[in-house]
């Protein structure tokens, strides 16, 4: 079975955008719903790793999740040691020639 691990700098991301939706809404329950989305996200990438869209023009072989409509999430697929790593939470609303950069 799979597992997922978070690099650093994804984790960052994540909570950076934490961060930035409680400030915004002045409440906690948005970030406790994309929370929620991202360990169902998470699970169903355990289960149907290959089947998200995979990206193109990066160095790595990663795949695009989306969770909710404005975030996502990207990995890749370590198949010898059964590992997903996350290795960029998104906001979809940012600059794409950004998000080439983070990959």
């Amino acid at each position: 079975m799979y597992r997922i691990v978070w690099t650093t700098r994804a984790l960052k991301q994540l909570q950076d955008i934490l961060y930035f939706v409680t400030n915004l809404h002045q409440s906690t329950s948005f970030a406790n719903k994309l929370l929620e989305e991202i360990k169902i996200t998470e699970q169903y990438i355990i289960t149907q790793n290959i089947s998200f869209v995979k990206v193109e023009d990066t160095s790595q072989d990663i795949h695009k999740a989306v969770v909710l409509k404005n975030y996502s999430m990207f990995y890749s697929v370590s198949s010898d040691d059964h590992i997903i790593n996350i290795v960029c939470f998104w906001d979809n609303r940012q600059d794409p020639k950004e998000l080439k950069k983070a990959l």
